[in-house]
């Protein structure tokens, strides 16, 4: 699509330029339209060559690289997420899902669910709704009472008003997944998927939110909230009643224990504990001395 395109949105656009995702500066997205209120992230825009076209002020308009495109602002984040939102209604992201339900699965009467695909020897139990835009694999269970596919908790605070900012994605579940009851996994933002891998176990009460992707073999265990735009290697369990903060990584076989809260990444490997969390070892000898 180009800039041109919005023109219904009265945008001031002082150069064309095409884009076929949104996203953050970090995301890495191809032909990537994103937001710069600030001249220290204009060095990324220059290293990032899947960036073709930005929203910012007139003050850096001549900082901007002759390649990329630009919308002129003055607020350059209100007007991205204006941008998504009209953009999300028009189904710019994607068409829905055509629904599909393997015959062997077993889906209960009292299931809520329109627009996904359910593969084959699934069990969905009562009370569970599913929205669409959501995929799910071979042997799948999800127990009673949880919701699959719903808005997240995305809103952008401006001045005195608050947007509230469209989730135009959906989620996508491997094969033998369990999620037990009363969990929410939110669909992701700007199209793609929350994914959650193969063989990853997940227990009663667990928030999984917008554009979470989590590994193999996981187990996250009850009460754990994950935020936003984590990624979750293979092998890692995350403790009762954890808490990972928004935009972290926590490494392959890695040990969240129980309380947790994570501010930070995790490397491969490492047991963090505590709030913040720090390596384990660490906390344990630092328990010590303050006993």
């Amino acid at each position: 699509m180009e800039l041109s395109g919005l023109i219904l949105l009265r945008v001031h656009v002082t150069r064309d330029g095409e884009f076929n995702s949104l996203g953050f500066i970090e995301d890495g997205k191809p032909n990537q339209l994103v937001f710069v209120e600030d001249v220290k992230y204009l060095p990324q825009i220059d290293e990032r060559k899947n960036i073709t076209c930005v929203i910012t002020t007139s003050e850096l308009v001549s900082q901007i690289p002759p390649s990329v495109g630009i919308i002129v602002s003055d607020i350059p984040r209100k007007t991205f997420y204006e941008v998504h939102n009209y953009l999300a209604k028009l189904g710019f992201y994607w068409q829905s899902v055509n629904q599909s339900i393997a015959s062997s699965s077993r889906i209960d009467s009292y299931v809520n669910m329109a627009n996904v695909q359910i593969g084959e020897r699934c069990e969905i139990e009562p009370n569970v709704t599913i929205l669409p835009n959501t995929i799910i694999g071979d042997d799948v269970i999800i127990r009673t009472g949880s919701v699959i596919g719903a808005e997240g908790f995305q809103f952008a605070r401006i001045g005195n008003e608050v947007i509230r900012v469209a989730h135009a994605g959906g989620v996508r579940i491997g094969d033998r997944v369990d999620i037990l009851a009363n969990t929410c996994i939110c669909r992701s933002i700007f199209g793609g998927y929350t994914q959650i891998g193969d063989d990853t176990k997940i227990d009663n009460l667990v928030h999984v939110a917008h554009e979470v992707t989590i590994g193999k073999r996981c187990f996250i265990v009850a009460h754990s909230l994950i935020a936003g735009h984590v990624v979750i290697g293979d092998d890692v369990n995350i403790g009762a009643s954890a808490t990972i903060s928004n935009n972290v990584t926590v490494g392959d076989g890695a040990i969240v224990s129980l309380g947790s809260v994570v501010t930070k990444d995790v490397p491969a490997g490492q047991r963090v504990t505590g709030n913040f969390a720090i390596n384990h070892d660490k906390f344990l000898s630092h328990l010590k001395e303050i006993r």
